[in-house]
């Protein structure tokens, strides 16, 4: 599972269950009801890779079994930015530079997941029931759908931990980091006559180390000073048509009747032809 890499088949589930793995890790050093909540939906969340990748390709799902894995897949995106927010409001130890400190006042960030990841791994368990299939791989198993009733959508929110939406200056590092950034996307670091020059910047670097939080400290700060912004996270496997909507409704334009049934070129003329002459912002 280590090193799980993001599939079509079990989106982010993979690497969020190699990344609570590394949080039990000796390199971090957790207080004790957080670690137990790792452990907690480290184990849930292994079980729903296996029932995802199970399914993958092996039956034709009805609605209601599509809305539960598409509702487990989001679960896995969350979790993987809250792991990487969590981690930057760990203190480095004093004694060893390798070594990361939980903050002795912060209560477990993962409860609310805990929760969450505990109704929903429910729900996939109930859903479907193992079914060991003889033609497949060894070690290959199949699920079935149940024939049963099963239980009402989740009518819990998608939480964020806590920390995910902190002030810039309570994320150390990211108040400098911020700055810089916006300085070299307004231009502000090399103009030297007129209206500062737009540019574009990929935030690159490994997991962990807060690319989303800091994309988003840099558009909430300077998405004022553009006629028109988008800001969008994408899953692994994004419905290309409804990102494109996505970003047709935020830069302003609400879309014509029928958009849902053209084709993507079609809507992105229709973005680009809107922001020839604006001055717009899109993270």
């Amino acid at each position: 599972m280590e090193g799980a890499p993001v599939t079509a088949a079990t989106g982010a589930l993979g690497p969020v269950v190699a990344k609570l793995g590394a949080l039990l890790g000796s390199e971090y050093k957790l207080r004790c009801r957080t670690r137990k909540d790792v452990k907690f939906i480290k184990s849930k969340l292994k079980s729903m890779h296996s029932i995802l990748w199970a399914i993958w390709g092996k039956e034709t799902l009805d609605v209601q079994s599509k809305e539960l894995k598409k509702e487990a897949l989001d679960l896995a995106d969350d979790m993987h930015d809250a792991i990487d927010d969590f981690i930057l409001t760990m203190e480095p130890s004093r004694r060893n530079k390798h070594l990361k400190i939980q903050i002795k006042i912060q209560a477990s960030p993962f409860q609310d997941f805990r929760t969450r990841v505990n109704e929903v791994s429910g729900r996939c368990h109930s859903n479907w029931k193992w079914v060991k299939n003889k033609s497949a791989e060894p070690n290959f198993s199949l699920f079935s759908r149940k024939n049963v009733k099963s239980s009402p959508p989740s009518k819990l929110p998608p939480p964020r931990a806590p920390f995910v939406h902190k002030d810039a200056s309570e994320l150390v590092g990211m108040g400098k980091w911020r700055d810089q950034l916006i300085r070299y996307l307004l231009g502000e670091a090399e103009s030297t006559m007129g209206q500062p020059q737009l540019k574009m910047a990929s935030i690159v670097g490994m997991a962990g180390v807060g690319k989303t939080t800091l994309a988003s400290l840099v558009y909430e700060e300077i998405g004022n000073k553009f006629q028109c912004r988008a800001f969008l996270s994408v899953t692994p496997s994004p419905n290309m048509k409804e990102v494109l909507i996505s970003i047709l409704k935020q830069v302003g334009v609400e879309p014509p009747a029928g958009t849902e049934a053209r084709t993507e070129e079609h809507i992105i003329r229709n973005i680009s032809k809107y922001l020839e002459d604006k001055r717009c912002a899109n993270l």
